[in-house]
């Protein structure tokens, strides 16, 4: 870290959203045009397609949210450490978080994806559980993340 750069919690200058999942007892809710991801979908870098698609149903009658196209999308369960960049918009299941900047203009995306994929071990050592292991929302909104400026980010 650099003279200079501020430092933040991520809960700060970031929105972290949780999903869930619709319920399998309702096929209809899996016969949408919506990508609905999971930890499954996490192969690469970017999540183009996910293997599930729900409806629109689907979301208002479940917890799950969308996260808009472009943004980071973060695993705190099932493949803990997991990061990705989402290509469409994207409802997400409980497992995962989407990191949306609260002010793109002073925290870029991509610095944001690469600052997780840095502190990816630091997160999956302070997972906890039995059989699954994981991290709580108030452990994740509590990251302290160093703020560049923006051209800075870029760089980093």
């Amino acid at each position: 870290m650099r003279e200079g750069w501020d430092i933040a919690k991520l809960g700060d200058v970031c929105n972290v959203i949780g999903g869930g999942t619709p319920s399998k007892s309702n096929s209809g809710f899996y016969e949408g045009n919506i990508p609905w991801a999971t930890v499954r979908d996490m192969k690469e870098d970017i999540i183009a397609h996910t293997d599930f698609q729900i409806t629109e149903n689907a979301v208002k009658n479940s917890s799950t949210n969308i996260i808009p196209a472009g943004n980071v999308v973060i695993a705190t369960r099932v493949g803990l450490g997991k990061i990705c960049f989402i290509q469409r918009d994207t409802a997400i299941n409980q497992d995962l978080r989407g990191v949306i900047p609260k002010k793109p203009d002073q925290l870029s995306v991509s610095y944001l994806f690469w600052w997780f994929k840095n502190i990816a071990p630091t997160i999956v050592a302070e997972g906890t559980g039995v059989t699954v292991q994981g991290v709580k929302l108030p452990f994740v909104k509590s990251l302290s993340i160093p703020i560049p400026s923006l051209l800075e980010q870029k760089h980093t």
